[in-house]
């Protein structure tokens, strides 16, 4: 009540176009319906894609490869809503006040600048805009603006027009007032809106009428909130019949007996029947609640004379969000609109509308998932769980999936891999935070997660197993859902994985194959940044005396940016135990590094070391921890592994990136390449153009320093390595090639990092299919890029990608191998945030000429694009097949 320009009118009337189109634009862009408006993706955003093919080898073995990710970050684009016209009568001499509402519904964060024009036979004397956050339109304070404030995507700004009429201006004279706002975003795109707001003036009564609530926001289920019908004569003559009318919107529920009118305090307006209270000055109000009209309040006030003003109130609760049928009040903003008429001392004026009180009701964040149960498996297949997660919230969300097992756990040696809905295409991470998610779901909407489960070869354990998945919320990562996934009994050979001492016994830790059975960290280790430190650990082979096996050393837990290099007892880089005899243990160390520019970590951070046996399946983890203090550091990444046939080529990409805080300059780091096999041979390449492909003409080689460039802080370069089998080199062979990058020093009296190096693992096989997947940018979506061609490559796109726009992908599937691909099948699938675009459409080429058969979802749907060679056919050797097909950018 303390707001500017109570006396001369708090009270202000909306025609009735400007509440239908409050009540749905707010709607949908509060819960994301898509009924009016549905949000373009945030400029920011990282669209990532990704193909799977299967096919089967010359042996009829069924293979599977993945493409590598290409993604493409939204670019903003501006837009707005500017609502809406009214009109007005005023008197002369007295200020008119006008509401508005800006909505940024563009892409990403904006500001808006104001202005205005006017138009008729007076002029305004002054026009100023004033900043309304609660929209009960009364200006907040007397500070004039000309911007609005920084608004997110789907963000409403309210604010104020407040004019002043001459007291020249003459009875019945009209001005039309332009309010204008433009988006400040720049870059040579500047959309704008106008209303046209129309001021009449009258010697007569003039009543206005705002509505407020005593908050401006709650939880379904919370209240009571009071809601105040405040009205004001600001005219010249008396106003009466005045009556005001509240329907109450969905979601909101009449407190019964809650009315009141500041004429007669502390009198109780009875709901039903109607009766009349009076006030000490004579004057008599007519209340009620569901005798008009049903769900509304209706207040008849007898007279108002000129430069009085009142108050009609009473309360209200918030709807009760039901989870389990989704139903009740959903979140974000519920426009409370009231009416009034009265008799202006000549005519009877209105109904009209009073300003959209917007009461913003918060999300209620909820999530169900189901488990799944298979009865049986053969020991080497890979079992399917599908999980149905669906989105009880009350507004859309997305759920992280994270994978672990139960305190029995799957047979060591287990994989897990999860998908996207339709079983094929791998999950990503569509929000940014590092997780594998859903991508959004709309409120009440499911989504399946597929989790496929590779057993190991050799199993003899008991069961059942278990593993659990678990989906938490990005809104409120608090809120989440664990189930189970259960499968009958098999077996595995055994390893005990041990920090420090080698144990052949059954002792504690050991036998924990997944993450979750890890709860402590079993030893933690001190590094800066950049630096390395390392973890002693010992691989017990406990499957017995006579029962040798092998087991191939990972670690999953770091940060992104972190490396682990293991070592043997001799200091040589490697990636398996080697043999290790039943009852007998081998000495590991784990070299663990992160980057230059990890932030300390007190707390320290886990890193669970794993290792398990290729042929047996034998499984374990270790928890260990580092504390990173608070420093120079070179990263390469990643590991690689391919297949190549004999006297075959391969390529591998790598990032050689400076996390540290000093630039390393041209010469201060050194590459070396080796090969675990001898008659293999590598070198490697700067990726110049990075492009991923080996240009001679421009790709420079690196012998040593030499061709490498300056690298500053944060900086990459582009990394090839060409490994070239011998032409005699047997079926299933393996060789390791590792690329070692070596930092000199030292700079600003800061030492060398440690050398870094990452492993690339060549199986020599009879049959190969490669996968590369590539895109283009469509701006046009025509297939053609303003009829200019499509560059493919598979680099990402940084600019240009804009919500509507269109982007072209192109998958090539290879045989490199010496033997027939049987059975091709290429799978992808839309991404989050684009749906299938059929111009053209999606087709499968072999040599130029459509081959096989392609299904796709409907133009305008999300689904997966599946492109099959056909039963029986064969992809010889060097052949090659293209799937192309085009995703649209949500506008």
């Amino acid at each position: 009540m303390s707001k500017l320009f109570t006396t001369m009118g708090q009270n202000f009337a909306y025609l009735i176009q400007r509440a239908f189109f409050m009540l749905v634009l707010t709607a949908s862009i509060a819960v994301g319906s898509g009924h009016a408006w549905a949000a373009s993706p945030a400029a920011g955003t990282v669209i990532g894609n990704q193909a799977s093919a299967t096919y089967e080898d010359a042996s009829l073995a069924k293979r599977s490869v993945t493409s590598n990710v290409v993604t493409a970050v939204v670019q903003q684009v501006p837009a707005l809503t500017l609502d809406s016209p009214l009109s007005k009568t005023v008197v002369a001499g007295g200020q008119v006040v006008y509401p508005l509402a800006l909505t940024n519904t563009g892409n990403g964060t904006d500001t808006f600048v104001l202005n205005s024009t006017q138009t008729g036979p007076f002029s305004f004397t002054s026009v100023q805009f004033y900043a309304d956050a609660n929209g009960d339109g009364v200006a907040d304070n007397t500070t004039p603006i000309t911007i609005s404030t920084a608004l997110a995507q789907g963000e409403v700004f309210r604010f104020v027009a407040v004019a002043t009429v001459p007291t020249t201006a003459l009875n019945a004279q009209v001005n039309l007032l332009g309010v204008t706002a433009a988006s400040n975003f720049g870059g040579g795109l500047t959309p704008s809106k106008q209303v046209t707001e129309t001021t009449t003036v009258t010697s007569n009564a003039v009543i206005n009428m705002s509505k407020s609530m005593s908050a401006a926001a709650g939880a379904p289920g919370s209240g009571p909130y009071t809601v105040y019908l405040n009205y004001s004569n600001t005219g010249n003559t008396t106003a009466t019949n005045v009556i005001l009318k509240d329907a109450l919107p969905a979601g909101m529920v009449y407190v019964a007996n809650s009315g009141r009118w500041s004429s007669a305090p502390g009198v109780a307006l009875t709901d039903s029947p109607v009766t009349p209270v009076t006030s000490g000055a004579g004057t008599v109000i007519s209340y009620n609640f569901g005798v008009s009209a049903t769900n509304q309040v209706s207040a008849q006030i007898s007279a108002v004379p000129y430069g009085q003003s009142g108050v009609v109130s009473f309360q209200v609760t918030i709807a009760t969000y039901n989870a389990v049928t989704a139903a009740g009040q959903l979140a974000g903003v519920v426009n409370n609109i009231a009416t009034y008429q009265y008799n202006d001392g000549a005519a009877n004026i209105g109904p009209a509308n009073s300003n959209a009180f917007a009461f913003n009701v918060t999300p209620v964040i909820s999530v169900a998932m189901n488990g799944a149960i298979v009865t049986s498996a053969t020991q080497g297949s890979t079992v399917v769980f599908n999980n149905v997660v669906k989105n009880n919230s009350n507004t859309t969300d997305s759920f992280d999936i994270t994978v672990d097992t139960a305190a029995s756990g799957f047979p060591a040696g287990s994989s897990y891999a999860l998908f996207q809905a339709d079983g094929v295409t791998p999950m990503l991470d569509t929000n940014g935070n590092g997780v594998l998610d859903t991508g959004p779901l709309a409120s009440g909407a499911s989504y399946t997660v597929t989790l496929k489960v590779t057993l190991p070869t050799l199993s003899t354990a008991a069961g059942p197993f278990t593993v659990s998945k678990t989906a938490r919320s990005k809104i409120d990562p608090a809120q989440s859902v664990t189930v189970v996934d259960t499968l009958s009994a098999i077996g595995a050979n055994t390893v005990n994985l041990t920090n420090n001492t080698s144990t052949i016994a059954a002792t504690t830790p050991g036998y924990l194959t997944t993450t979750a059975g890890e709860t402590t960290p079993q030893v933690t280790n001190t590094v800066n940044p950049g630096a390395t430190t390392r973890f002693t650990l010992y691989v017990n082979n406990t499957s017995g005396v006579g029962v040798p096996d092998s087991f191939d050393l990972s670690a999953t837990g770091l940060p992104a940016g972190w490396t682990v290099v293991f070592r043997n007892a001799a200091g040589a880089v490697i990636s398996n135990s080697g043999v290790v005899n039943g009852n007998a243990s081998t000495l590991v160390y784990a070299d663990v590094t992160p980057p230059a520019t990890q932030v300390a970590l007190p707390a320290g951070v886990s890193v669970y070391f794993r290792v398990q046996s290729p042929t047996s399946g034998a499984l374990d983890v270790v928890r260990d921890a580092v504390v990173v203090n608070t420093i120079r550091s070179v990263q390469l990444a990643p590991n690689n592994n391919g297949q190549v046939f004999p006297g075959g080529i391969i390529v591998y990409s790598h990032t050689l990136s400076n996390n540290g805080n000093v630039t390393e300059t041209a010469g201060s780091i050194a590459l070396a390449l080796t090969d675990t096999i001898g008659t293999f041979s590598s070198i490697v390449y700067v990726d110049v153009n990075g492009n991923g492909i080996i240009d001679v003409a421009t790709d420079l080689v690196v012998n040593g320093s030499s061709n490498l460039p300056s690298l500053a802080p944060g900086a990459s370069v582009g990394l090839l390595v060409k490994v070239t089998a011998p032409s005699g080199a047997a079926i299933g062979a393996i060789d390791v090639t590792n690329l070692t990058a070596t930092t000199s020093g030292p700079i600003n009296g800061i030492a060398p990092s440690a050398p870094v190096t990452v492993a690339d693992t060549t199986n020599v096989i009879a049959g190969n299919l490669s996968l590369l997947k590539e895109q283009a940018l469509d701006r046009s979506c025509d297939g053609l890029n303003n009829s200019t061609g499509l560059a493919f490559a598979s680099t990402n796109i940084t600019t240009g990608a804009v919500p509507g726009a269109c982007i072209r992908y192109r998958v090539t599937a290879t045989n490199l191998g010496t033997a027939n691909a049987l059975n091709v099948v290429i799978s992808d699938a839309t991404p989050a945030n684009t749906t299938y675009f059929a111009t053209p459409a999606a087709n499968l080429t072999k040599a130029g000429a459509i081959v096989g058969a392609v299904t796709t979802p409907a133009s305008g749907s999300a689904g997966t694009i599946s492109a099959d060679l056909g039963a029986g056919v064969a992809l010889a050797p060097t052949e090659a097949v293209v799937l192309t097909f085009s995703v649209k950018i949500n506008p």
